[in-house]
């Protein structure tokens, strides 16, 4: 090798060593002095300064991800990047939450650890055993969080191909993000009970009859929207539930994202405002889902307005509690 070549390759690699030095030396020093709300106030949380809330992008036809259902918060340092991904869980535990999430199974092995017990907040840490570089994000830790209200969210922490040379590193600073840990001021109401909700461009609204354990969320764009109901479970229970009602003039089938055929479906008669409504209703055994839906024209509520309601669950006598809340359904 000529001696050009070799002090060109010394010299590259000193810069590069010195790149991840000041790098992992930036790491050591971020301060936690950034104080940002996780799922619209449920938890707080200290990031570094440099940190950014900043929601996923979504195409133009699509409403804007829900503040209640997901938080993307990032960090971007030279070429690395750190997000931190929040999502509802839509679940509930209590004093053995530990002992459940130590039974689960899943594609990758973690160590676990309680990480704060504050009498009203329980974190539990996730930490993998191995992590896998391939991949575009790559997880580094994990947070299950019990809030005040007996409600579970949980915080994944990923990392891009760029920042793996310092995954040690991240994964230290994740850890001191996740104990700064304080709880929020929203909490999610559970009781049984009747809301009004306006509807969308029009000058009236759904009155909704709402049972024990359910939630709303409402996600709207410049011509539709669309409420959703999920309903919240014990956190080792797999049973899960959905009722989806769109507003608006483009709605589509949800069997036709199952890859179902209309011809597969038994019709059901019932009824929607008072009105006859023959439902389609589907049962895919493979995936072991049961789907009822129909798209009706609601002159009730505004001329030529188009109502889609879906209700899917993982067992059928979810399908007939959803069906008890849409026919109770009244317009205000």
């Amino acid at each position: 090798m000529k001696r050009s070549s070799k002090l060109l390759l010394g010299l590259t690699l000193l810069l590069l060593a010195i790149s991840q030095s000041s790098s992992g030396q930036s790491l050591k020093n971020l301060k936690l002095d950034n104080t940002l709300s996780i799922l619209n106030d449920r938890a707080f949380f200290k990031f570094p300064t440099a940190a950014k809330n900043e929601a996923r992008g979504t195409d133009i036809m699509s409403a804007e991800h829900n503040i209640n259902k997901e938080t993307r918060i990032v960090l971007d340092i030279d070429d690395m990047r750190l997000v931190f991904f929040a999502q509802e869980l839509y679940k509930m535990g209590d004093k053995n939450l530990f002992a459940e999430v130590s039974k689960e199974k899943g594609l990758l092995n973690f160590n676990r650890k309680i990480l704060t017990d504050q009498g009203e907040v329980l974190s539990i840490l996730s930490t993998p055993t191995a992590f896998d570089s391939t991949r575009k994000a790559i997880l580094v830790n994990s947070l299950l969080v019990k809030t005040q209200d007996n409600s579970i969210f949980q915080i994944n922490a990923y990392i891009n191909p760029d920042a793996y040379r310092l995954k040690d590193e991240f994964v230290k600073l994740t850890e001191q993000v996740f104990r700064t840990i304080t709880k929020g001021t929203r909490e999610s109401n559970l009781a049984q009970r009747e809301e009004t909700l306006n509807i969308f461009g029009t000058k009236k609204g759904f009155r909704f009859t709402i049972p024990e354990k359910y939630t709303i969320t409402i996600d709207q764009a410049y011509d539709f929207q669309v409420f959703k109901f999920n309903k919240f479970t014990n956190f080792s229970d797999t049973d899960w539930t959905r009722l989806t009602i769109y507003t608006g003039n483009h709605p589509t089938y949800f069997y036709k994202n199952y890859e179902l055929e209309e011809k597969s479906s038994k019709k059901v008669t019932g009824k929607f405002l008072d009105s006859k409504v023959e439902w389609l209703t589907f049962y895919d055994s493979d995936n072991q889902i049961f789907l009822k839906e129909q798209i009706i024209l609601s002159d009730k509520i505004d001329k030529g307005l188009l109502v889609h309601i879906a209700m899917v669950s993982n067992k059928n006598i979810s399908i007939e509690e959803l069906t008890k809340i849409v026919e109770s359904i009244q317009i205000k």
